[in-house]
């Protein structure tokens, strides 16, 4: 846990050190290095929905770190001698990161253009080594490019296999597709042969119907769905949480003002979600951001595993958080209750650094959701938005 803070501290330290700059595409030739104690699953993007390319992990080897984009750190590291990845790993491999050499700053990847493949262009994760390919992008296909890397630009393309991101060859991609569709050409109908009619055939005589014995119909089946829960991102919600929505939780859950068991967790390390109706905002690391009611009237806002919620028929956003630090401009009171009584957890002096992560209105009140050390452990809550502003 000692390290764990003192790591986030760091973090916080060198986030607020950053400095963004205005350009059309990120630059990805400059990194920090170092290693992370533990074993990574690599992803292609920024999250667990984007493609995973076969069963590639970090384990601890010598990594260049070229920045954070929403919570996961896009590192490169060998995976042998013919084959170097770039991918991204958990952000929580920030708590566990040794021989730190360089500041880790942010990707700031809000600056992107739509480009088009001339060619069917090969799609890798090594532009190091020898850019063996994992996927290809068919001719005419648009992609979104992200930053450069000498002679390759770094894109993130829809495909079959899902959100991918990876690096093109630059000499293959043009700002305007270079494919002309084929002219609409009206298919030849050939007119059908004249059929003289069939003749007239009198009806049969009429005859009346024997009567049905009467029956009470069967009410119609309550439909089940059975359509799976569908992930998503909200990419127009800006800095804001996304708007909560009611459902239903069976069983009793731990819950943690993190996305994870080494966060704090209130009620003397026994805060319990026993179940029933409760407000669900969204998904982060298989963690659930939920606001339940207590046994004593108050409410409480904090972390639950994903795997609480309901398998299916659920439309449920990624949480998307911004982890960018900010400074106090004033004294502020840290709350997990943000519904009724507004409890304060701890309160945080003019000056504190704050790792923030969003916004969100309650109560007619505007919060700002943040990350802080205190009580010797790590602790997300609200607290005045104008505390931060």
């Amino acid at each position: 846990m000692k390290n764990r803070i003192t790591a986030l501290a760091v973090l916080l330290v060198l986030t607020l050190s950053m400095v963004p700059a205005a350009r059309a595409e990120v630059n990805l030739e400059s990194y920090a290095t170092g290693r992370f104690s533990g074993s990574y699953t690599v992803y292609t993007g920024p999250g667990e929905e984007y493609y995973r390319n076969g069963n590639l992990n970090y384990r601890g080897s010598a990594a260049r770190i070229y920045g954070v984009n929403n919570g996961w750190v896009l590192i490169g590291y060998e995976v042998n001698k013919d084959y170097y990845c770039i991918g991204y790993i958990s952000g929580d491999a920030l708590y566990n990161i040794t021989k730190q050499n360089g500041n880790i700053y942010e990707l700031d990847f809000s600056s992107t253009y739509t480009a088009y493949a001339d060619d069917y262009c090969r799609v890798t994760d090594d532009p190091i080594y020898n850019y063996k390919m994992f996927y290809t992008i068919p001719e005419g296909s648009a992609v979104t490019v992200l930053g450069s890397m000498k002679s390759w630009k770094y894109v993130e393309v829809q495909s079959n296999k899902g959100l991918i991101r990876g690096f093109v060859a630059s000499k293959h991609l043009k700002t305007t597709a270079s494919f002309t569709a084929a002219p609409y050409v009206p298919p030849i109908i050939t007119a059908q042969p004249y059929v003289t009619a069939r003749p007239y055939v009198t009806a049969r005589p009429y005859v009346t119907a024997k009567p049905q014995p009467t029956s009470t119909p069967k009410p119609a089946p309550t439909p089940v769905n059975y359509v799976s829960n569908n992930y998503y991102h909200n990419t127009e919600k800006g800095e804001w949480l996304p708007a909560y929505q009611e459902i239903y939780i069976q069983g009793s859950w731990p819950v943690y003002s993190g996305p994870s068991d080494y966060y704090y967790r209130a009620n003397n390390g026994k805060a319990l979600m026993g179940g029933g109706t409760c407000r669900v905002y969204g998904v982060e690391k298989n963690w659930a951001l939920i606001g339940y009611s207590l046994s004593n009237g108050n409410y409480r806002l904090g972390y639950i595993n994903a795997e609480a919620l309901p398998k299916m028929g659920l439309n449920i956003p990624y949480l998307d958080l911004k982890y960018t630090g900010r400074v106090l401009t004033r004294d502020a009171a840290l709350t997990d209750d943000i519904a009724r009584y507004r409890p304060t957890l701890v309160t945080l002096k003019k000056g504190s650094s704050v790792l923030f992560l969003g916004y969100t209105n309650d109560s007619n009140t505007s919060w700002a959701y943040v990350e802080v050390l205190a009580e010797n452990s790590i602790m997300r809550g609200f607290i005045p938005a104008l505390a931060i502003q």
